[in-house]
């Protein structure tokens, strides 16, 4: 009984994986093969991983902070800017944040790690006594990633971003 039970998830798994590995820059839910970018995501690099799915993308975090989705996740929070400003309590904080990919696009994905990431911060200002997430910037691999874009890469079933920034006044 254990042992099906085991074997059950497993399949599962695999089944999930067979089905996400396909179409990785259209959405979950679209029949044609136009991109689910809509501008937020591009493509930067392709799979480079032997044993697995490793994409990298380059995303728009100008267009994630003005969304809808962002408006309701960070909420009034402390204010997540990616220009300099305010007095720095905290300097050069990261965060490494993750989103499930399964059953989402790789944007979708990569959305909602930023958010993640965004929203984390704006916990540590919180309890920091800080208003501003400020100088917000993408560092995966230590590449400093300016200009309000970042990077994410996306596996077979998550998305991760790397993200620094500073907590001020």
């Amino acid at each position: 009984m254990k042992n099906q039970f085991i074997i059950s998830i497993l399949a599962a798994c695999v089944l999930a994986a067979c089905q996400s590995s396909g179409n990785s820059a259209t959405t979950s839910n679209s029949t044609s093969s136009q991109p689910a970018s809509q501008g937020i995501c591009q493509q930067v690099r392709g799979d480079s991983s032997s044993g697995g799915r490793n994409v990298l993308y380059r995303c728009s975090g100008s267009a994630v902070l003005n969304s809808a989705e962002a408006q309701s996740i960070l909420g009034s929070g402390a204010r997540v800017s990616f220009a300099n400003e305010g007095s720095v309590i905290k300097a050069n904080l990261t965060t490494r944040q993750a989103a499930n990919r399964v059953g989402h696009s790789d944007e979708q994905t990569c959305v909602r790690a930023f958010l993640n990431a965004a929203k984390k911060f704006q916990e540590t200002a919180a309890k920091n006594g800080g208003h501003r997430v400020t100088h917000l910037h993408s560092y995966l691999n230590k590449n400093a990633l300016s200009g309000g874009q970042y990077e994410c890469e996306v596996g077979t079933f998550h998305g991760r971003v790397l993200m620094r920034a500073n907590i001020a006044r």
